[in-house]
């Protein structure tokens, strides 16, 4: 025979289902009586502002960190800066438009 479990009380039991594992009432889940929560507006996931928001810095960081080492590896002051900022804007743009039309 195994050694008896502690339970609640610390007393050695703990209460068993009649098949010996755990009650019923920690195998069913809890009903609280609401439905389900449904997406926000269109099926799109609450997150997906901050999905769209985080790829459009994203995009404009990384190309105009580009254009900012294009500047300074050429000798320019601002020309490939602002080229690589709009670039940026337009493919996190287009790639947000992508991802969103694939749903």
């Amino acid at each position: 025979m195994s050694d008896p479990v502690p339970g609640p009380a610390g007393d050695g039991t703990r209460r068993r289902g009649p098949d010996g594992g755990p009650p019923e009432s920690a195998r069913t889940p809890q009903v609280s009586g609401r439905p389900p929560r449904q997406r926000a507006g269109g099926g799109h996931h609450p997150g997906e502002a901050w999905n769209v928001f985080g790829t459009l810095i994203a995009g404009m960081a990384f190309w105009g960190l580009v254009g900012f080492g294009a500047d300074r590896l050429f000798g320019f002051r601002a020309l490939f800066l602002p080229i690589g900022l709009a670039v940026g804007m337009a493919a996190a743009m287009y790639l947000v438009i992508y991802r969103l039309t694939q749903r």
